[in-house]
């Protein structure tokens, strides 16, 4: 190769020294675009890394929108794009998220692309921070780090509170203090309400809503009706590549073409109405500020560490400067478990109260709210309110306030309180760090409703006490009557006859029962000697490979006692796949934990433990117990893997003076129970077709009717995993009436909204009843529609009902 000339050489080093600056300054976040790809020229020249042309992006589209703002899986130029809108704590979309991962397999990320977007519903209050946390880890972590999460998020639907997140964000590769740090500043919730104004744009009204190249697909849909269209949008994409369309603009134009074939989309609905319940919230004893006669009562939940109550702190000093006598607030503490120093800074607050009273409790609360939470900065603190910092130092680290703390935690509970800061004013409900406007809208809406009181009579000063009067309560946990474990019940923890025995239904197949191991360990470790966990068998019928694990279990039980069964046990929970639990790998197991493998391969082939299973299923049945892992803690009811604050409440009260069960407290109570001995259906056979439910002919005086139930918190029987308001049951029904009306299969609505356990296997159908059987108000619109007919939204204590009158 010839020399260059002098300037060229000195042209070629420039342009070098720019290039490779250029590229060393150019790093971008993982969540952004990829950087370009570089190549290495062959030799004889010299090899030089210069940057490639940057693969083609493809075009968002007008109709459905796509860009790398939303989590992705799969090759961006992907012929076919599904853009699903979910909502974490909805069931519909849990199943959906399965036929996801079928579609990947049979696709291939060269051929299709899924697109996340976020659409928590108003009722799933657990759900938009489930959404926050899940888009907090995408910005942190990107695309990969999000699906590890989002598979942690709907495997673990009954555990989505704040501790749970930052331990997947954790487990996802994202750093946990930076998780937190930008999910407590709520950095990313915009994301989330730009979502949901698309969704609604796009005619989203429930969840899962899936557009496969802009054809809607409303719910979860089974797979074969993914895989039509998946497969007609390969070959329509195809058509376009063959006729010059680049492949940059294939998604675009089928999703354009595809949406302006589409009807228009209805308009949404009008929000559901504000939440006008007035709940019991006692003062107790509780810091007050302000003048004790006011004619409102602001009470709040809040914790010391939560930077939204320290935003909502400022608010609420302008209510007070605004409303002067009028206005009084009260302080109640909910210091959240991922919030360590919460607690300690509850403790000096609380000790400040002791020493001096309520004035030395609001002169802590001033200071704590601006932070410096640390040892060492609570006793500075202390000393400047000049308490006895030694006592307060020793009050903080024997937790001589935990009862109050405790107590004001199981009302936050009771009244579904999560998350802070939680309001009641004059009782009405007033969730976060919300504008002052809020504030001010309720509060002079409650100042003029005072005022009419105190026109008929009530002194200022007792205007609290007559709105508390007729005030809803808050849910008390429910009650279960469950038989005392023997001898022949596994158990670890405690001696037999604890003071506290909790009997633990629980399944070898389930995840949640797997994930809850450590917190039934911890529950036993922070109670020494006085908790007592029992195993009881509750193979689901979904998990086929359940039944056997557990006669394998109660093999192990027999042959080496407790030691054995949990030795087992753990070795069950590891995998639950053919791997783990099947026939071989049960025989497996059975060696490594020391077991005499013959005699326990001829107990699984005898069917030796199988009434045994079977007993504790039936019990499970008795007790109106459908799921796992289920709990009965001496006489209260737990459903699902529950945080460890959640088990400590409720064992706390079964140590502490409680009073009896009510018949309306029992879990499931007015349904019937199932007798003992009463014969079982034989379980269907995968795949057969089913036949109608045999229906008995009515005799004189019976009536027939399908139903489906929306509960709400408060409703009888509603169980804790229902958080939606009255106002909110109410919206939702009215929507599932619209759409029975408008032709949807009652069977399928039952199945989807319904809240009463075993609906979606009965189509709602309650067969035939006599007079007097059901509640006056669903007795009563039974009789007032045809057979046939549709009722209109009933209300009974048990939530709203919408009714199809069968016979």
């Amino acid at each position: 190769m010839p020399a260059l000339p002098p300037f060229s050489r000195l042209f070629l080093l420039q342009f070098l020294w720019c290039f490779l600056a250029a590229c060393a300054s150019g790093a971008v976040p993982p969540s952004a675009v990829e950087r370009p790809k570089t190549v290495v020229l062959p030799a004889p020249a010299p090899s030089v890394a210069v940057a490639a042309e940057p693969e083609p992006e493809p075009e968002p589209g007008t109709a459905v929108p796509v860009t790398r703002a939303d989590p992705w899986w799969g090759e961006p130029l992907a012929p076919v794009t599904l853009v699903v809108w979910g909502d974490y704590e909805c069931p519909f979309t849990s199943r959906h998220m399965a036929t996801l991962e079928q579609l990947k397999q049979a696709y291939g990320p060269e051929r299709l692309r899924i697109v996340w977007r976020h659409f928590p519903l108003a009722f799933h209050k657990n759900a938009r921070p489930a959404h926050l946390a899940a888009q907090t880890v995408f910005r942190l972590g990107g695309p990969e780090a999000f699906w590890k999460f989002h598979r942690l998020a709907f495997a673990n639907q009954r555990s989505l509170a704040p501790e749970s997140f930052a331990s997947w964000a954790a487990e996802a590769g994202v750093d946990r203090a930076a998780f937190r740090a930008s999910f407590e500043q709520q950095q990313h919730a915009s994301k989330i309400e730009r979502d949901v104004e698309a969704g609604q744009a796009a005619g989203v009204r429930g969840t899962p809503a899936t557009f496969v190249n802009g054809v809607f697909v409303s719910g979860a849909r089974p797979i074969e009706d993914f895989r039509t269209l998946v497969n007609e949008q390969l070959r329509a994409a195809e058509d376009l590549r063959r006729s010059g369309v680049p492949q940059e603009r294939i998604y675009a134009a089928l999703s354009e073409q595809n949406k302006a074939r589409a009807p228009a989309p209805t308009p949404p609905t009008a929000p559901a109405p504000e939440d006008t319940t007035v709940w019991k919230v006692p003062v107790d004893g509780s810091p007050i500020r302000g003048n004790p006669g006011a004619l409102v009562t602001l009470v709040m939940f809040s914790d010391f560490e939560c930077p939204f109550c320290r935003r909502a702190a400022s608010t609420v000093d302008g209510l007070e400067t605004k409303y002067g006598a009028q206005l009084r607030v009260v302080f109640k503490h909910n210091p959240l478990p991922f919030h360590e120093r919460a607690e300690p800074a509850a403790e000096l607050a609380l000790e400040a109260k002791a020493q001096k009273g309520d004035a030395a409790f609001w002169k802590a609360y001033e200071l704590l709210k601006t932070g410096g939470l640390e040892d060492a900065e609570l006793a500075a603190h202390a000393k400047s309110l000049g308490l006895d910092v030694a006592r307060a130092q020793r009050a903080i680290a024997a937790r001589r306030h935990a009862a109050r703390i405790e107590r004001d935690q199981r009302l936050a509970d009771d009244l579904q309180a999560r998350g802070t800061p939680h309001f009641f004013i004059n009782g009405r409900r007033l969730a976060g760090a919300q504008p002052a406007e809020k504030f001010e809208a309720l509060i002079d809406e409650q100042i003029a409703q005072a005022a009419k009181l105190v026109a008929a009579g009530t002194p200022p000063a007792k205007v609290y006490d007559a709105l508390q009067k007729e005030a809803r309560a808050g849910n008390a946990p429910e009650r279960i009557l469950a038989p005392a474990p023997t001898k022949d019940n596994p158990g670890k923890g405690a001696k037999p006859g604890a003071k506290v025995t909790i009997q633990m239904f629980a399944d070898f197949q389930c995840p949640f029962c797997k994930r809850v191991q450590p917190t039934i360990d911890e529950i036993i470790a922070a109670y020494p000697g006085k908790v007592r966990v029992v195993f009881r068998h509750l193979p689901l019928p979904f998990h086929k490979r359940a039944p056997l694990a557990a006669e394998a279990s109660i093999e192990a039980f027999r042959q080496k006692g407790d030691a054995g069964f949990w030795a087992m046990a753990q070795r069950l929970w590891e995998d639950p796949s053919e791997n783990g639990l099947g026939r071989e790998a049960l025989e497996r197991h059975a060696a490594a934990i020391g077991l005499d493998v013959a005699k326990f391969g001829a107990a699984l082939d005898s069917g030796a433990h199988r009434a045994a299973v079977e007993a504790d299923r039936k019990l499970a049945e008795r007790l109106h117990i459908t799921g796992t892992p289920s709990f009965a803690i001496n006489d209260y009811f737990l459903a699902g893997a529950q945080p460890t604050a959640h088990f400590k409440r409720l064992v706390d009260r079964a140590l502490g003076p409680h009073d009896p069960p009510t018949k309306e407290s029992l879990h499931g109570a007015g349904k019937p129970a199932a007798q003992p001995g009463a014969a079982q259906p034989a379980p269907a056979q995968p795949g057969a077709a089913q036949p109608a439910p045999a229906q008995p002919p009515a005799t004189a005086g019976q009536m027939g009717a399908k139903h489906l139930l929306i509960m709400y918190a408060g409703s009888r029987r509603a169980p804790a995993r229902v958080v939606r308001t009255r106002d909110e049951a109410r919206a939702l029904a009215e929507q599932v009436l619209k759409r029975a009306q408008q032709g949807a299969r009652f069977e399928d609505l039952a199945a989807q909204y319904s809240d009463e356990p075993g609906a979606a296997a009965r189509g709602g159908d309650l067969g035939t009843f006599s007079k007097g059987m059901m509640v006056p108000e669903f007795e009563q619109a039974v009789e007032k529609v045809a057979v046939g007919a549709l009722s209109g939204v009933v209300e009974t204590p048990f939530g709203f009902h919408i009714i199809l009158r069968t016979r």
